[in-house]
């Protein structure tokens, strides 16, 4: 294999066990604050606690990402995460800590993982573009690694917080972040200098800050796709954090069933995602996208709301997870496509945070609803809200630009927003 597609194996390899291992946490973490409280609105604090400063670490380490570089950022965060997520099963086997203590770490390491995270993803390109491979088909692979996880990760996740319990579990996403720290350390080096020589005139981190938000407050597109995810990741935060754990609470299935869900949703998704490699070329870019969300992304939701056979459930999950398997390729190449490389750090990072905000609130909002509402009410309620947010490709023009064909950017080479 030559040396630039075996980076491109080890990037989407190391990505791969970091995140199985955040797969893990994702189910193990609000189910330690579930069941040590008894409150849904806890369990959705502690996804709150988790997520805002996920969001508000990766928006402002964009500049730091470009000026540093993005694999020193990335091993660096994920290093560092070793030790934050490793703290909190200590925590909590201290019984004297209190909750807050508890939340701050949760906290830190939100922040640490958005770092790493925002570094990953300004990695990724340069990588894609090294190898010689369409953006499409990099960012489907990527796509498909993720898919991957949540399949095995999330059943691995109900299996080992049944039979070690969910602090325990955590230390398996601690001993995934260091993994991927020495792979992406000693076996990748695209990525390691910072800016090309002359393609940034505003050095300052507060102007380089600044000309990310400028950059995406210019493109129509961009804009667009960020206000649509912030609501859809609200929902979809609150339905796997909130949601599908009191649905497991309430029925007679046991922590493994915290998993089931989203294997049933991982298997469609991977299914989903070698269809879509093959049909990609064929396959108009809008109108995939506005199909496959506008009915895949609000199903579960529905499904949690209308019926509790456990079969429908599960069906549904898998119906969804093959529909939303197009969108990630489809928004990332678009978007990859559509910024200068030099500028993917702090581009990416303001596009991420932003569509990423609903997720904190998305926990909160969903122990809220289910406490005052009910399970199936508050569940019903997110759903409506999902269909009316993904209408949007159909009804306004910037969608189109989804479908205009673009060269495949190189690494050096700017993308002006149309």
């Amino acid at each position: 294999m030559a040396a630039p597609r075996r980076q491109l194996a080890v990037l989407l390899t190391a990505e791969a066990i970091s995140m199985l291992g955040s797969r893990i946490t994702f189910v193990a973490l609000p189910w330690l604050v579930l069941t040590s409280t008894d409150s849904a609105l806890l369990a959705g604090l502690a996804g709150f606690a988790e997520m805002l400063p996920y969001v508000l670490a990766g928006l402002l380490g964009g500049p730091i990402v470009d000026r540093v570089g993005p694999r020193p950022t990335a091993v660096a965060a994920d290093a560092a995460s070793v030790l934050a997520v490793a703290g909190i099963p200590v925590l909590v086997y201290c019984e004297t800590v209190s909750l807050g203590v508890l939340l701050a770490l949760i906290a830190l390491a939100g922040a640490l993982r958005g770092f790493g995270d925002a570094a990953k993803r300004a990695l990724l390109p340069r990588i894609i573009a090294a190898s010689g491979m369409s953006t499409e088909r990099g960012t489907t692979l990527y796509d498909g690694m993720s898919r991957a996880s949540t399949l095995i990760g999330l059943p691995l996740a109900g299996m080992l917080i049944a039979a070690y319990g969910p602090a325990t579990v955590l230390l398996f996403d601690a001993a995934s972040f260091g993994v991927c720290a020495l792979l992406l350390g000693g076996l990748v080096r695209a990525g390691s200098a910072g800016v090309a020589a002359g393609q940034d005139e505003e050095p300052g981190y507060a102007a380089a800050l600044r000309s990310g938000f400028r950059y995406v407050r210019e493109d129509r597109l961009i804009l667009g796709i960020m206000s649509m995810l912030f609501m859809t990741n609200m929902f979809d935060q609150a339905f796997a954090t909130v949601f599908v754990p009191v649905w497991v609470r309430d029925s007679t299935h046991g922590p493994a069933a915290l998993g089931m869900v989203g294997t049933a949703f991982g298997l469609g998704a991977v299914a989903g995602n070698i269809l879509y490699t093959v049909l990609a070329p064929r396959l108009p870019r809008r109108r995939t996208l506005g199909i496959c969300f506008f009915l895949g992304g609000p199903a579960q939701l529905l499904a949690l709301a209308l019926t509790d056979r456990v079969g429908v459930v599960l069906a549904t999950a898998a119906i969804a997870g093959a529909l939303m398997s197009t969108v990630n390729p489809i928004l990332l190449a678009s978007v990859y496509r559509r910024i200068p490389v030099h500028m993917h750090g702090r581009v990416m990072s303001v596009l991420i945070a932003v569509s990423w905000a609903g997720i904190p609130f998305g926990s909160f909002f969903g122990g809220w609803a289910t406490d005052r509402l009910g399970l199936h009410t508050a569940a019903l309620v997110a759903a409506i809200g999902y269909l009316a947010v993904t209408v949007a490709p159909f009804l306004f023009p910037a969608w189109q630009a989804l479908d205009t064909k673009r060269s495949e950017p190189s690494p050096g080479k700017a993308v002006v927003p149309v």
